[in-house]
């Protein structure tokens, strides 16, 4: 019997390990079968070492087997298999034992399913869980990159990047448009991601090569210039405006996202043709940008690349990052036009003496750099034009003299009142004689423009003197304020002069 024993055994390894030889090179569906007749090759020499007295148990492993390979139609087919088997082998003539095997493999293939559907709700649950830290983490570390600024140009980045990042939300392309300040328009601003399939897979590839994370990712985006090149150029050329309906416009008044498959040629939306023909876009998700009530603009994704459909729970995942966008681009507006108002005087829309003391030593030039060139001017006989016109219409006078100094300077220089009806330009890369030939045509316009009371002037008209100072040619270098004070005397002596001159 130990015997009996042993050589059952050993068929068995023997059986085992030649179906495993086997098993890597042939597909699913032959490997189930070789397991199958493997189990019933081990019923029939169990049967015949043992003269057939336990073969309707083992018949049961064999139908145990055909369940679990091929569902309840294997174990249909293998209980009239086995049932044959001990019809020709063990002559078992009674019918009865047919119906116990079919119980037998009903039971297995519902224990079966019920282990598979326990194993698909942990397997789901397992994926949510980590889709969810997997988003979570990117919360966190776009949430971070938010807090540490303003700017809002680092801000949309930092929210296209985490959109589009393989450790971000993962889509293939995103495009944010922000509403103008009337809240006429909608604007494309940024835009990231391939403008095909090629340029796509390009990226990817040089992604997974350096194994970028998400904050390596940002910072990258941040400083590569050329970064989305094709793409921005055509976002920025985008400009919608609101007062016909459209897509972006249903997005805003819901203030929900919306899903758009299959965009046919027919489609009666011209706006959304545009974006389907520049882009290149046959599915997308539009989501509305909204702080607080605030309309703050739209975020539209695609994946033009690996034509991954977008699903209901992908919306959702990109739901809280919308969220989050929308109230820290609200907030970068919101300093910026504090910072303006802070920056900026009230009266003539200039920058003011605080701009003007922050610029100067960022604009101040290093070692071997092109100087820096600075105007100082004022209003002749100011107080006696206050004195005979009042000091509203001199108000007035200040602004258009404002307007003047603006159009007459060039693009880079940078204007600013100083106090009263004394203002201050800066002139980069200038040195002493550009700088006097911009201050003399400051001086022309003046002189030439039709103020309101200047005929009440001594002169007959208004007028002004400036004094020009640049950090080039001198013999000892400058600091600033020696600069600035150069720039007053200059100003001084155009005064003692007789006004209405420039003096460098």
């Amino acid at each position: 019997m130990i015997a009996h024993y042993s050589l059952v055994f050993f068929c068995t390894v023997l059986l085992a390990a030649s179906t495993n030889m086997f098993r890597f090179k042939l597909n699913d569906t032959l490997n189930k079968w070789i397991l199958i007749m493997a189990t019933l090759v081990l019923v029939e020499v169990e049967g015949y070492l043992f003269d057939f007295q336990h073969t309707n148990w083992m018949l049961l492993v064999f139908i145990g087997i055909s369940v679990l390979c091929f569902g309840i139609r294997g174990g249909l087919m293998s209980t009239f298999a086995s049932w044959l088997i001990l019809f020709a082998q063990c002559s078992v003539r009674e019918l009865s034992i047919w119906p116990t095997y079919i119980l037998f493999a009903t039971g297995v293939y519902l224990l079966i399913r019920h282990i598979n559907h326990l194993r698909k709700e942990g397997d789901d649950w397992l994926g949510k869980l980590t889709d969810n830290s997997r988003q979570l983490n990117v919360f966190k570390e776009v949430s971070l990159s938010m807090q540490q600024t303003f700017n809002l140009d680092k801000l949309l980045q930092t929210i296209l990047t985490s959109v589009t990042a393989g450790h971000g939300l993962g889509f293939n392309r995103a495009l944010i448009m922000l509403m103008n300040e009337q809240g006429t328009k909608l604007h494309g601003i940024m835009g990231t991601g391939p403008m095909s399939a090629e340029e796509g897979y390009a990226i990817w590839d040089r992604i997974t090569k350096h194994k970028y994370k998400l904050v390596e990712l940002i910072e990258i985006k941040e400083k590569e210039k050329s970064s989305d090149l094709k793409l921005n150029e055509r976002v920025k050329k985008i400009e919608i405006p609101l007062d016909k309906p459209n897509f972006l416009t249903r997005v805003l008044e819901k203030g929900a996202p919306l899903h758009i498959q299959g965009i046919s040629s027919e489609e009666s939306d011209s706006t959304l043709q545009m974006f389907a023909r520049e882009f290149n876009m046959g599915e997308m998700a539009v989501f509305p940008l909204v702080s607080q009530g605030n309309k703050v603009g739209v975020l539209l994704i695609d994946n033009p690349v690996n034509k991954k459909p977008i699903t209901a729970t992908d919306i959702d995942s990109v739901l809280p990052l919308a969220n989050q966008a929308a109230i820290a681009i609200q907030q970068s507006r919101l300093y910026t036009a504090l910072e303006d108002m802070a920056l900026k005087d009230g009266l003539t829309g200039l920058h003011n003496q605080r701009a003007f003391q922050s610029l100067l030593t960022p604009f101040w030039p290093g070692s071997g750099e092109s100087p820096l060139a600075i105007i100082l001017l004022d209003i002749d006989y100011f107080k006696h034009f206050n004195d005979t016109n009042g000091h509203l219409l001199g108000n007035e006078v200040l602004v258009r003299l404002a307007e003047v100094i603006r159009s007459s300077i060039r693009k880079n220089d940078k204007a600013f009142r100083f106090g009263g009806e004394e203002f201050v330009v800066l002139l980069p890369d200038t040195d002493k004689e550009e700088a006097a030939f911009v201050a003399e045509r400051i001086r022309t316009q003046v002189e030439n423009e039709d103020f309101p009371g200047g005929n009440k002037q001594p002169a007959g008209r208004l007028t002004v003197s400036l004094g020009v100072a640049s950090s080039a040619g001198t013999s000892s270098p400058l600091t600033p304020l020696e600069l600035v004070d150069i720039a007053d005397q200059a100003l001084y002596q155009a005064k003692a002069e007789g006004k209405n001159r420039v003096v460098s």
